[in-house]
């Protein structure tokens, strides 16, 4: 009996979690997470062009996402001047106003008082904190799609990069360093809120709800 209470409770959760984001965002996120998931681990084991040979059948792999990413990132922040719900462009970017930044100082300390207690916010509210991790996120995920296509389109089959190429490479493979350290940020704290019962997770990927509640 208690571990039905159980799930009855947690569907009530579930039903009464506030959502965000429209459906189309949430299936731009649900894309970005496989593709820059796929991008990174087929970085691992791919052979990039090297001595005048051109890349592996992976390294194609990798071109292909990658521009797919880039054509999905341009998708997204269009789509992010135009649609509706609580959460405008400007969530994403809290330090460019007076008032972003101190939402967003607020917010980080009532993270800071909430680990404090073993404990974590409530997810009822867009969290200014949230938000500005995620905006990072995006800003490091176009960089590298950008300059993974430019190196598509510009750099020679045999992988001789020479000049604004070279650089543009180190920039990418930077970029790539950064965007696997936000990916561990951002897995861990869904993870974290999973284990402390805020089902985050569920209010992106659930699309049940065609728009956000406002």
């Amino acid at each position: 009996m208690a571990a039905w209470g159980i799930v009855e409770v947690n569907h009530g959760l579930l039903r009464s979690l506030p959502v965000f984001y429209d459906r189309f965002s949430r299936l731009l996120h649900l894309l970005f997470a496989i593709g820059i998931s796929a991008q990174l681990l087929v970085s691992n084991i791919m052979e990039e062009p090297d001595d005048g040979y051109p890349g592996d059948f992976f390294y194609e792999i990798h071109e292909r996402i990658g521009i797919s990413l880039l054509a999905l990132l341009v998708i997204y922040w269009l789509w992010s001047l135009v649609r509706r719900g609580p959460l405008k462009l400007g969530h994403l970017f809290p330090w460019f106003s007076a008032a972003g930044r101190r939402a967003l100082i607020e917010d980080i300390r009532r993270y800071l008082s909430a680990v404090l207690a073993v404990t974590l916010p409530s997810t009822k509210e867009p969290s200014p904190l949230a938000g500005a991790i995620q905006g990072l996120g995006l800003l490091v995920a176009t960089g590298m799609a950008v300059s993974g296509t430019v190196i598509f389109l510009f750099a020679p089959e045999t992988g001789e990069l020479r000049g604004p190429l070279h650089e543009i490479e180190d920039v990418h493979e930077a970029l790539g360093g950064l965007m696997w350290a936000y990916l561990a940020v951002h897995v861990g704290a869904a993870v974290l809120h999973e284990i402390f019962g805020q089902r985050i997770l569920f209010q992106m990927f659930s699309f049940r709800k065609k728009k956000p509640d406002n």
